[in-house]
């Protein structure tokens, strides 16, 4: 039995006990968020390689179970708290582990992304959702980023990429201090940005951005024409790898990268086959995203928040070494990517201390 089937069954078998005393409750808890802490450290030190899914599955069951017992309700509330009560936002982490799976993927993220110098080629960082960090020797911008805290990154991007208005795609805090920092902000609403609603080409330094005009939902005719897609040519230093990120757009055939794709990054169920559009972009690596969304419910009969096994389930036919799931806070390298040597003092808050009393 390899270490992740060993590793899923242990995670099992916690969920097979009889019902705890208060006591056996806190420290169940507590050795589940051992459990859920181990698997960050794992997925963190063994990205996606083209052999490995099976066994990054099995680490990912135990995320998984976590994000199914939080309900959205819940989620809703934590999100609610993150811009005016620090309190309650360290409170529902405390109280569910999803949420302090979460803020700790996420602090650990943002402290990589401020530490991590590319020598060459691209550095990926998965946030939430959608939202996506990408750095290269001469830029730093984001696409859709979202959660606590995000805004502490505005000193460390460049521009940021905003694909619709929902929610789950965006942070008013983070847009507002790039604005206040005076660096480039693209969205299709926010004051203080450059609002666009037709394709158009932007250069941010040595980085091009081909915007397109998407479709949230082809088949409803008030959801066509709303969704910023980006094509963006990360530069000469980064080895002129092209990132096609679609939002939550779900019609492929207004997808037109003028260049071949190196990364695309689709709504992993939004009415759009992923492997049809894959076979329409031909990229050499589709990230599948929108997975685990806290705020919608995993149970019918609106069951949104996608699990792991449905992402992978929709690739299934597709080669391992071209299309992957990344999770919370992982790192990923686009092959012949040089990171120097990392410096610097972390400038994100610490992880919160486990309290064992979406």
């Amino acid at each position: 039995m390899d270490k992740g089937t060993t590793f899923a069954v242990a995670v099992l078998a916690l969920t097979m006990v009889a019902a705890p005393t208060a006591g056996q409750e806190a420290g169940a808890t507590s050795d589940v968020w051992a459990q859920l802490e181990q698997t960050r450290q794992w997925l963190g030190q063994n990205p996606p390689d083209g052999t490995n899914a099976s066994e990054r599955r099995a680490w990912m069951a135990a995320i998984q179970k976590a994000c199914d017992q939080l309900h959205p309700s819940t989620y809703h509330a934590y999100a609610a708290s993150w811009a005016a009560n620090d309190g309650q936002a360290d409170r529902l982490e405390q109280a569910n582990l999803a949420l302090r799976y979460l803020r700790a993927a996420t602090i650990q993220a943002m402290d990589d992304i401020h530490r991590a110098r590319v020598e060459q080629g691209v550095a990926i960082w998965f946030v939430y959702n959608m939202g996506y960090v990408f750095k290269t020797p001469t830029a730093c911008f984001a696409i859709d980023l979202c959660g606590r805290d995000v805004e502490r990154l505005a000193p460390d991007l460049d521009f940021l990429l905003v694909s619709h208005e929902h929610a789950d795609h965006y942070s008013a805090p983070l847009i507002w201090a790039m604005i206040n920092l005076g660096k480039p902000v693209v969205t299709r609403w926010f004051r203080g940005t450059t609002v666009l609603d037709q394709s158009t080409t932007l250069q941010f330094g040595d980085t091009r951005v081909q915007v397109d005009i998407g479709d949230h939902h082809r088949e409803q005719a008030g959801q066509r024409d709303n969704m910023l897609m980006f094509e963006v040519d990360c530069g000469p230093s980064a080895g002129g790898a092209v990132v096609y990120h679609s939002g939550d757009g779900n019609n492929y055939q207004k997808m037109q990268p003028a260049q071949p794709v190196d990364v695309f990054i689709p709504h992993v169920a939004v009415g759009m086959s992923v492997p049809a559009a894959i076979e329409h972009l031909q990229p050499k690596l589709t990230l599948v995203s929108h997975v685990l969304e806290l705020a919608h419910s995993p149970t019918p009969p609106n069951a949104w928040r996608w699990s792991y096994d449905h992402a992978f389930a929709v690739i299934r036919d597709i080669p391992e070494a071209e299309a992957t799931v990344l999770t919370w806070g992982e790192r990923y390298l686009l092959p012949g990517t040089v990171l120097q040597q990392e410096t610097g003092e972390p400038t994100q808050p610490t992880q919160p201390a486990a309290d064992d009393g979406e």
